[in-house]
């Protein structure tokens, strides 16, 4: 065993780190289109979640926690490399990461870290280099597949795991209320009479049972994060790991996944380890997801040049320290084309379409669902809000500014209102300055659209759509 950790220590000094027999294991559950309230912790009023409001409950909850993108495979190359989307080489959907980027599980290994991913990879083929076992599986199988790979993990290393469910992702699956042990709960099964559809969503009943199938998935990762919690207390090791709850973009529904408002980007985001944070604390400033990368490789103290988050070790350790100022967002193409950019302060979000031509739209697997087809619905009917048509409006204004304290939901757009001048220079300012400073640079052609607006894949996709389907995909979307 001495002999193990001196080898471990000269690896870790050879990255620049200094690992320890104390250093934490690193856990991150990650969801697969959870919206930031959709978790009973978050006060939502008909979902259950306890075993993730028990991260909650004895660790600390982020009120505004916001990601880089809203799209999949961009927000966890973001999260991963601690990086911006246009910075990691994988801004684009299904994009692989770049051997030339540097991920936590890059750092984490050659530091002593035994790296396992369970779940949903959506990261290449180059990046499995830095990881000692990958199991891919559906939502269904991850607690069983994850507890699996804990079990069979040398106990003499720390280890870092990623768990990335593939629930709530479309398509849901019907399933009936199953109980996991004898003496445990039977799962809820949601029906259409407890959703709550957001306003910038029609209420209409095609929507709900839809949301209600979504609510279902988000309750099945929850007892399979209680599974896994509870083999990390079997193990002795819950304690010793440092854990992390968040999504990688907003519900997978019109008017959020793919979007910048904070129906797409603000996610859960909880915390728990004792040794640093104390239970119960709740945590209201504004941080981004790319911190929580440069957090966990402060705490092992590797030094991460490569990564453009800022630690959150004070937020999480001193009730009076400050987070950020303002956070910044984008979105790259996503099944369709986009270009747009945003930054968001405590009060205002400034959103800049400079593909405006183009409708604000949806994702393909949104598009085909029952909701798109209530949504149709609703609109012929004459149904929908001036916000909610706004989906479908060519051309988008160039510039969206909203004022959160007095709208929310970001459904009425202020930028041309004269009272607002000034909050909208500073925040023009702002997002160029960061456009700047990370080399955010528009291409000089736009990417093509890989779909048509109803749905079909176009003449130039479709070989990859092909390849997809015979993969074992499903229609336009993920197969589990």
């Amino acid at each position: 065993m001495f002999r193990l950790l001196v080898i471990v220590t000269v690896l870790a000094v050879s990255t620049g780190s200094r690992l320890t027999e104390a250093a934490p294991n690193f856990l991150v559950f990650i969801a697969d289109d959870q919206g930031f309230g959709d978790l009973s912790c978050y006060g939502h009023p008909t979902l259950k979640t306890p075993h993730i409001d028990r991260l909650a409950r004895e660790g600390m909850q982020f009120e505004r926690a916001f990601l880089t993108t809203s799209s999949c495979s961009p927000t966890r190359c973001s999260f991963l490399t601690g990086r911006y989307p246009h910075n990691t080489g994988a801004e684009d959907l299904h994009e692989p990461l770049p051997s030339s980027q540097k991920s936590l599980a890059a750092y984490l290994q050659p530091a002593g870290y035994h790296t396992m991913a369970v779940g949903k990879w959506h990261l290449g083929n180059d990046e499995k280099a830095h990881w000692n076992a990958i199991q891919e599986c559906s939502g269904a199988e991850t607690a069983t597949k994850a507890i699996k790979l804990l079990q069979a993990r040398p106990k003499d290393q720390p280890f870092f795991f990623w768990v990335a469910s593939k629930d709530p992702h479309r398509p849901f699956d019907k399933f009936k209320p199953v109980r996991r042990t004898a003496e445990d709960e039977i799962l809820p099964l949601y029906t259409a009479k407890d959703v709550v559809v957001p306003p910038y969503l029609p209420d209409h009943e095609l929507i709900r049972e839809d949301i209600a199938d979504y609510y279902n998935e988000i309750v099945r990762f929850d007892h399979h994060v209680g599974e896994i919690l509870d083999e990390l207390a079997e193990q002795d090791v819950l304690d010793d790991t440092f854990i992390v709850y968040l999504s990688d973009n907003g519900m997978p529904f019109p008017r959020a996944k793919t979007t910048l408002y904070d129906s797409g980007i603000r996610t859960p985001l909880l915390i728990r380890y004792p040794p640093l944070v104390k239970a119960g604390r709740v945590q209201r400033e504004l941080v981004s997801s790319i911190d929580v990368t440069a957090t966990m490789l402060e705490l092992v103290d590797i030094d991460a040049p490569t990564v453009q988050g800022q630690s959150l070790k004070n937020l999480l350790t001193d009730p009076e320290a400050t987070g950020r100022e303002a956070i910044f967002a984008e979105a790259n193409w996503h099944d369709f084309e986009q270009f747009t950019r945003a930054v968001r302060t405590d009060r205002f979000l400034l959103i800049r379409n400079y593909y405006w031509q183009k409708p604000l739209w949806n994702s393909v697997d949104s598009v085909n669902s029952i909701t798109w087809i209530g949504f149709q619905q609703a609109l012929s009917q004459g149904e929908l809000t001036p916000a909610q048509k706004f989906l479908l409006v060519e051309p988008r204004p160039f510039e969206e500014l909203y004022d959160l304290q007095l709208d929310p939901h970001s459904l009425e757009n202020v930028a041309s209102d004269p009272q607002y001048t000034e909050h909208l220079n500073d925040l023009r300012i702002q997002l160029d300055n960061w456009r700047v400073e990370t080399n955010d640079v528009m291409p000089e052609e736009p990417r093509r659209d890989g779909w048509t607006r109803d749905g079909r894949p176009l003449p130039h996709n479709q070989p990859w759509y092909d390849r997809y389907i015979k993969a074992g995909g499903e229609n336009n979307f993920e197969k589990f």
